[in-house]
């Protein structure tokens, strides 16, 4: 095989986030087209479940493929590392108790307790693709190019990107620039805690779980899902502080990253 057919692994991460973030996009616009359904709506989840099936099976291709699951952080838990989570966590736990709250005041139908175990199902489905995607793959392939603040902020801008989506699921034009922002903080924050904690799995638990919380909160009742929302942004300035403070201690890529950094595929 000469040069040409060599395919670098940043590239092989541009070319699976551009994939997953079609499909995504084609999945939003199917939804609010056909199925008059908006993003937000518990009920997308009826759909989604389904997608996000199909975008974990085409991350596990890419995986097993041209990286390995401990060079995309299923590696060891540098448990030390979990005290910078630990605000957020807080914030979290604030989120689900007051959706706990207000679930046990409402009285739910049949059909939107299946959709409340549905939201739970996809949410996790959620929390592992985009984790496995922009924390795994797109990270860890641009940390061989052993400049480490160019892979943390590649991957934070393609999750952000990621995002820009929601307009086709019916998100105001208007709003999403502040959807943007907010989702480039998370990525910003989450992208040096992968590299500090060594792996991703806190990371998958804690996205399905903050994402499930705000998709489920409207079934609690309109007060509970805007009590829950307002209190979901008590983390952005904890996302900017202790971002920022972990972008500046990390300065180079770790030995272990760069031991576990696949190599250039060639085709």
């Amino acid at each position: 095989m000469n040069d040409r057919a060599s395919l670098s692994k940043p590239k092989i991460a541009v070319l699976a986030a551009f994939i997953y973030t079609a499909i995504m996009g084609i999945g939003m616009f199917y939804m609010k087209t056909f199925l008059s359904i908006t993003y937000g709506d518990p009920a997308m989840m009826n759909l989604f479940w389904f997608i996000l099936i199909i975008l974990n099976a085409i991350n596990v291709f890419w995986v097993t493929r041209y990286f390995s699951w401990t060079a995309i952080g299923f590696r060891s838990l540098n448990r030390k590392q979990l005290l910078w989570l630990l605000p957020s966590i807080v914030v979290l736990i604030a989120m689900w108790a007051v959706f706990l709250s207000g679930l046990a005041k409402v009285s739910l139908s049949a059909t939107q307790w299946q959709l409340l175990a549905v939201a739970g199902f996809t949410t996790l489905l959620v929390g592992f693709g985009e984790e496995i995607m922009y924390r795994g793959i797109v990270l860890h392939a641009f940390l061989t190019t052993n400049r480490v603040r160019l892979a943390m902020l590649v991957s934070a801008i393609a999750f952000c990107l990621l995002h820009a989506v929601n307009v086709f699921g019916g998100v105001p034009l208007f709003n999403v620039p502040f959807q943007l922002v907010l989702t480039f903080l998370f990525g910003f924050f989450f992208a040096p805690l992968m590299l500090k904690l060594n792996n991703i799995l806190p990371l998958v638990i804690f996205h399905g779980m903050w994402d499930f919380v705000l998709f489920a909160a409207p079934l609690a009742g309109e007060q509970t899902n805007a009590a829950v929302s307002t209190i979901a942004l008590f983390n952005v300035p904890i996302e900017l502080i202790v971002g920022i403070v972990l972008w500046l201690q990390i300065k180079q890529v770790p030995e272990r990253a760069i031991a576990n950094s696949p190599k250039p595929v060639n085709f």
